[in-house]
């Protein structure tokens, strides 16, 4: 408690301070927006997600201590007083955008959509299907199985009630599970999602010209990786996912969003090649003038980080 309210107050005294500084800018990645505030602020969900409620103060707090604004915007330099912010979403899921857009609609404030070429590639995916399936008690039987014929550690079996106490074990375990080859990971979700009753639908083409025809959110090719792929392999994940955008919706972005290790140098040339302009990863930091477009920072969002401006300040500014 003490540490949470130290973290308010000193975001509050660092928004002082930073009031007077001009054309800030950063790039936001939003976690898994849930449709239940309750099953977000669980123990295994509440790092990876947010709830409508918690998700409608983060926008309340960006609104009042910075400009939200599109992409395109975000990475043009500017000299306002207040920050201007970009906020990105990357799932390939179609409820977890109807969640996150719904809010993001109410109050006008523009985002960028990254989704992968196939909803395998959703690196959380393995999380998800883990996690709602042992917290239902949905075949925890055959997911335990699954778990050990690849070689990971087994989860904890559920009680007859699971309660926080049993959240907090599968959060305990979801971290050791981190530390897991990120291959293996992707193919235990595969797996599971082959075997597992899910409710899991991917974005079609209709949803998401629908949205991008409101002029809010614009759609980006996401979950690229560049651990130890040759220039073939790139060049045909970047045609794939082309592919994918163009069935999607009609302008598609020229900005991709990248997991694991930044693109070599090497792989940077084929992206442009393939017609890539800018590629966000997941290092946190503000934009500078002396930003790689193709190596640009976005600073990862929390449900904690979510519930009040002086913690969401402090955790922004902690960045720069």
């Amino acid at each position: 408690m003490a540490q949470d309210l130290a973290q308010r107050l000193r975001g509050h005294w660092r928004r002082t301070l930073a009031g007077g500084e001009r054309g800030q800018r950063a790039l936001l990645r939003l976690p898994r927006v849930l449709a239940n505030e309750d099953e977000a602020r669980l123990p295994h969900c509440a790092p990876w997600c947010l709830g409508p409620s918690s998700f409608e103060h983060l926008l309340i707090a960006l609104n009042d201590i910075a400009r939200p604004v599109n992409l395109a915007t975000a990475l043009t330099p500017h000299f306002e007083m207040h920050p201007c912010i970009g906020l990105t979403l990357d799932t390939p899921w179609r409820h977890d955008i109807d969640n996150a857009t719904n809010l993001l609609d109410h109050y006008a404030i523009p985002a960028s959509i990254f989704v992968t070429s196939t909803p395998l590639e959703d690196t959380g995916l393995w999380r998800v299907l883990i996690g709602d399936g042992l917290w239902r008690r949905h075949l925890p039987e055959r997911i335990r199985d699954a778990l050990g014929d690849t070689g990971l550690p087994l989860p904890p079996m559920p009680p007859k009630h699971p309660d926080n106490a049993y959240s907090r074990a599968l959060l305990n375990y979801f971290l050791q599970l981190e530390h897991a080859d990120s291959r293996r990971l992707s193919e235990i979700g595969e797996h599971l999602l082959d075997i597992l009753d899910h409710s899991l639908q991917p974005i079609d083409p209709f949803s998401a010209r629908r949205l991008e025809s409101g002029g809010l959110c614009r759609f980006g090719a996401g979950g690229l990786r560049f651990d130890g792929q040759d220039d073939n392999l790139l060049r045909q994940q970047m045609r794939r996912s082309r592919k994918t955008l163009a069935q999607l919706c009609r302008e598609p972005l020229t900005a991709i969003t990248c997991t694991g290790k930044p693109p070599s140098l090497t792989a940077q040339q084929v992206l442009q090649r393939c017609g890539v302009t800018t590629a966000l990863l997941d290092t946190g930091g503000w934009l500078t003038r002396h930003s790689d477009t193709l190596v640009l920072p976005r600073i990862p969002l929390s449900q904690p980080i979510a519930q009040s401006p002086g913690r969401l300040f402090d955790y922004l500014f902690g960045y720069r």
